[in-house]
């Protein structure tokens, strides 16, 4: 089974990457299985009605949000959709929506979930690692996969060298700057600390560079966030095979292209 992950998709920008290559990587690499981090797929925020339907039209199967999950009001119109997945480990229980699906592929059971960072992250979350570790033991399933999503690199090594071996997957997002480290870890689960993002290239990570550099040179200014919706892009992937029978992993490839 080939397994591909995109990375956070930004605005327009990242439709438009994403609509490029995905068919024709799907296609290549014989995919069978997509996850896409959609939280910033709506003008770089959130996610409304239409680009969930656009991204089943595309061929995702399943769709993971961040701390973005609730920017666009639109979601609550679909967060109870089985195959978005928002964070996991929200401090209220009563949060909207689902933290993992379980979805039966060739009855193969896989569970894709996603769990929130706590370092450098604004809001109020339960400890990834103990979250985890429950459900883990509370969901039964043939294949794990996890959406960690977080600012702190240290603390997604971390994540995944405690679970290395009980989830077969994990990929970090939110900082959509991909890092070098995708590798099959020591016992077997398939890691990297940031897919990177899939949208603007000369964007400050999606938004227009012009506001972002006059908020560090003129201690924050004031101008709203804005993603960089014109130039070039970037397309941010993973690919990850895992043997049908065993449920390992045997191969893992990192995917680059720019415009």
């Amino acid at each position: 089974m080939n397994i591909l992950i995109v990375g956070d998709v930004v605005s327009k920008l990242g439709r438009k990457a994403l609509e490029e290559n995905f068919a024709i990587i799907k296609r290549e690499k014989k995919i069978n299985f997509v996850i896409v981090n959609g939280e910033n797929i709506s003008h770089g925020k959130g996610m409304n009605v239409g680009h969930y339907k656009w991204l089943m039209e595309q061929g995702v199967n399943v769709v993971t949000l961040g701390n973005h999950s609730f920017n666009n009001n639109q979601i609550y119109q679909i967060i109870d959709t089985p195959n978005i997945v928002r964070p996991y480990n929200y401090a209220n229980d009563e949060t909207p929506g689902h933290g993992y699906c379980v979805i039966n592929y060739n009855n193969i059971k896989i569970t894709v979930f996603q769990m929130m960072g706590t370092v450098f992250m604004n809001g109020e979350y339960k400890n990834p690692f103990i979250v985890t570790d429950k459900l883990l033991n509370s969901v039964e399933s043939d294949i794990y996969i996890c959406d960690f999503h977080g600012e702190a690199t240290s603390e997604k090594i971390a994540f995944g060298l405690h679970f290395d071996g009980r989830i077969q997957i994990i990929f970090g997002t939110h900082t959509h700057v991909g890092t070098n480290d995708l590798r099959i870890l020591p016992n077997g689960t398939a890691y990297i600390t940031d897919i990177g993002m899939t949208g603007p290239l000369n964007g400050v990570i999606g938004t227009k560079k012009e506001i972002i550099i006059n908020r560090f040179i003129n201690n924050g200014g004031t101008e709203p966030f804005a993603p960089e919706d014109s130039g070039p892009s970037q397309f941010n992937a993973i690919i990850v095979t895992i043997d049908d029978k065993t449920k390992r992993v045997t191969n893992v490839e990192r995917i680059e292209r720019f415009e």
